[in-house]
């Protein structure tokens, strides 16, 4: 199986997870209510696919004026 995230997508995509838990007041993962805690696994997770995509399309991009 191919893995398309690494651990360094999924720590960067903590951080927003971290920043969203600040943002509500909340550090105790056990008293987010239904919606905060979906909320919270959205950001997680798109994070984690957003780092992944700049990642990748970076180690396939030709960066300018070089010759490929």
């Amino acid at each position: 199986m191919l893995q398309l995230m690494t651990r360094d997508d999924i720590l960067a995509a903590g951080e927003h997870g971290g920043a969203y838990l600040q943002q509500i007041n909340k550090t105790d993962l056990a008293t987010l209510t239904d919606e905060e805690w979906a909320t919270f696994l959205i950001v997680v997770v798109n994070e984690a696919n957003i780092a992944a995509g700049r990642r990748i399309v970076s180690a396939w991009t030709i960066p300018v004026g070089a010759e490929g």
